[in-house]
């Protein structure tokens, strides 16, 4: 590859991740305050994301039925009354912990991608392994306890269906700036190929104590990667 075209892909790169990060940006659900805010805001703003983070542990660690309000307000060591009269309630509090759980994961995997080298990116399938690492995330741990609660209480239910389905489209909307290499397949090839991933690692993460071997688990990783990377390079 010429020094030119070498330039033109890390621009390409390069334009597709600053993308990504304002893309990013609008998906934050504002709950880190800014440089210029004041205060008193930014105060609130450290009370939110304390008590959110402390949900997400309670649910990934206690389990749905057992993160009250009154769990997460101990745990973030934050009084009941500013629990209140951030999440009055326990629906709205877990609500913003959905939105949260997702910004948080996919804040994570833009992290990852952003730092891989061309030939991780093009030759290795290391978005594959970067996707594996999000799922061993006590945010998914407490967002797969939210999708098991959701299939017996119907509320819940309501609220994480639409919330996880928009995220999946987002997310989807946002793989050809992570990979600007797809940009050009047809979006078809793309979705099959994401969706395999999500799939086959979950999966793979359910049933990680049965697979105990850790040979077998990489194993079964690099016949994803390999798969993907045949299927994007496939006429």
């Amino acid at each position: 590859m010429t020094s030119a075209a070498v330039k033109s892909q890390d621009e390409l790169v390069n334009t597709a991740l600053a993308d990504m990060r304002a893309a990013l940006e609008r998906m934050n659900p504002n709950l880190i305050s800014t440089d210029d805010a004041g205060w008193q805001e930014r105060k609130s703003a450290q009370t939110r994301v304390a008590l959110l983070e402390a949900a997400v542990g309670c649910l990934a660690n206690s389990g749905y039925s057992k993160t009250t309000t009154q769990l997460v307000a101990a745990s973030a060591k934050i009084s009941r009354g500013a629990m209140l009269h951030h999440y009055a309630t326990k629906s709205d509090l877990i609500s913003n912990v959905i939105d949260y759980i997702m910004y948080r994961r996919m804040e994570t995997f833009y992290g990852e991608v952003s730092k891989l080298t061309d030939k991780e990116r093009l030759a290795v399938g290391a978005g594959v392994e970067i996707y594996w690492r999000t799922v061993q995330t006590i945010e998914y741990q407490a967002y797969l306890e939210l999708s098991v609660a959701s299939r017996t209480d119907p509320e819940l239910r309501k609220v994480f269906d639409k919330k996880a389905q928009a995220f999946d489209a987002f997310w989807f909307e946002q793989l050809p700036a992570f990979f600007p290499e797809w940009a050009d397949q047809p979006r078809e090839k793309l979705l099959l190929a994401r969706d395999m991933i999500v799939v086959s690692l979950e999966g793979l993460y359910l049933n990680r104590r049965i697979m105990a071997k850790r040979e077998r688990r990489i194993a079964v990783r690099d016949f994803i990667s390999d798969a993907v990377l045949m299927m994007r390079d496939r006429d």
